[in-house]
């Protein structure tokens, strides 16, 4: 970005969405599969958690425009957890 003297704001996030179900069965698949997990329900959350939960999804449209090969969310998070479990010495 600097070599094409981009200025602004860009969100630097791939596009789409992922979520901490998709992340924990990931980190079971990959790293321990024995992990396990409960997901509390809507009335369950203020006793468990100080704060409401927030789901956020960044727009990503500035940053696609300059990089078009930017990845999906989806694609890139598998390609991720290959490296770090498999690539790396």
């Amino acid at each position: 970005m600097a070599k094409r003297n981009l200025t602004g704001i860009r969100n630097f996030t791939n596009p789409g969405v992922v979520s901490h179900n998709e992340i924990l069965e990931m980190y079971r698949e990959f790293i321990d599969p024995s992990f396990t997990w409960k997901n509390f329900t809507l009335e369950e959350q203020p006793k468990v958690i100080v704060a409401p939960r927030s789901n956020n999804e960044l727009d990503p449209t500035k940053l696609k425009t300059e990089f078009p090969e930017l990845l999906p969310i989806k694609i890139i998070k598998q390609k991720c957890i290959h490296v770090f479990c498999y690539d790396m010495p």
